[in-house]
C-alpha cells in the first residue's frame, strides 16, 4: 500500500532526553516553525504529534515524546512516565536523538534510557545542544566528546554533534548523520541477524 511505502522509505526519528534539554526546541529547528509548544517549565510541552517532514526529498518523521499532560496522579509518576514514553518513540525509530544539555552534562537515567535505544538496535546520534551557551576554548569540544565516549561506552559508533537549536547552529549538519546511522544501524541489525 502507499502508505506502507511511505514509512519503509522515509526515517522515523525520536527525539529523547531529560526535561529542559531542548528537545522541543531542537523539533522547531528542524521543523523551521514553531510548532510545539515551548516554555522553561519542565514538562511543558504539550501537543505531542508525529510530524512528517521532507529534506532533499528525503522523508522524515518526528515522533515526539513530549506531549506530558499534567493532572493530579501523573505528576508524581512525570519521570517515569516519560522514560516509558521515550522507550515507546524508540520502539517506533529507526534512529534516536539522544539530546544532552551542554552545560549540564549526564545523569543515570541518560545513560538507562540510552542503553535502551542501543540494545533495540537503532541508529543513535548523541546531540549535545546549548552549545551556544557553553563557555569554550579550542579544547572543549574534544573533552567534552571524551567525557561522552567514556560514559557510553557501548554506544562507540554513535555520532556527535554539538549544536544549538536555539540559533540554529549546525542543525543542517543532521540529516546526513541520520541518514548515516540509519543505513549502519541497518548493517549492524543484519550482521547480528546472521550471527544468531
Amino acid at each position: 500500500s502507499e502508505n506502507g511505502k511511505k514509512i519503509k522509505e522515509g526515517i522515523n526519528i525520536a527525539i529523547i532526553g531529560r526535561p529542559n534539554v531542548g528537545k522541543s526546541s531542537l523539533v522547531n529547528a528542524i521543523l523551521k516553525e514553531d510548532r510545539v509548544i515551548v516554555s522553561n517549565i519542565e514538562g511543558t510541552t504539550r501537543d505531542a504529534i508525529d510530524t512528517p517532514f521532507k529534506v532533499d526529498d528525503k522523508e522524515y518523521m518526528i515522533i515526539d515524546t513530549a506531549g506530558i499532560r499534567k493532572r493530579g496522579k501523573i505528576y508524581e509518576n512525570i519521570e517515569k512516565y516519560s522514560i516509558l514514553r521515550a522507550m515507546n518513540a524508540i520502539e517506533r525509530s529507526n534512529v534516536v536523538l539522544f539530546v544532552i544539555d551542554g552545560e549540564l552534562g549526564i545523569r543515570e537515567q541518560d545513560k538507562h534510557v540510552a542503553g535502551y535505544a542501543h540494545e533495540a538496535g537503532k541508529g543513535v546520534i548523541l546531540v549535545v545542544n546549548k552549545w551556544d551557551l557553553v563557555e569554550k576554548d579550542e579544547k572543549t569540544m574534544q573533552k567534552k566528546e571524551k567525557e561522552l565516549r567514556s560514559q557510553f561506552k557501548y554506544l562507540d559508533y554513535a555520532r556527535i554533534i554539538f549544536l544549538s537549536a536555539k540559533t540554529h547552529q549546525r542543525v543542517q549538519q543532521l540529516f546526513p548523520l541520520i541518514q548515516e546511522s540509519f543505513e549502519n544501524s541497518h548493517k549492524r541489525v543484519q550482521t547480528s541477524v546472521l550471527n544468531d
